[in-house]
């Protein structure tokens, strides 16, 4: 799966979970609905935030991922060498 397919789920979970807390944010918080529309525009951002996590995280794995195998495969050659 691609890194951004990953970062696009990841913002519509998001999404989906932050509309079930702003209807229990409005049983919880006082206020009426134009009050808490306020707090759409920080929902936003949290979202395109979660999605840049997702995308940055899936991109440092793959590059530890490539180190780890130049290391493990620079290791090999060095004990093929030793050995021989």
């Amino acid at each position: 799966m691609s890194k951004f397919v990953k970062g696009i789920i990841a913002m519509i979970f998001f999404y989906i979970f932050n509309m079930f807390m702003t209807i229990i944010g409005q049983v919880i918080f006082f206020g009426d609905s134009f009050t808490l529309s306020y707090h759409l525009f920080t929902y936003t951002g949290l979202m395109t935030l979660c999605g840049v996590i997702v995308v940055c995280t899936c991109i440092i794995i793959e590059k530890l991922n490539e180190i780890k195998n130049l290391y493990n495969r620079v290791d090999i050659e060095n004990n093929t060498k030793i050995n021989e």
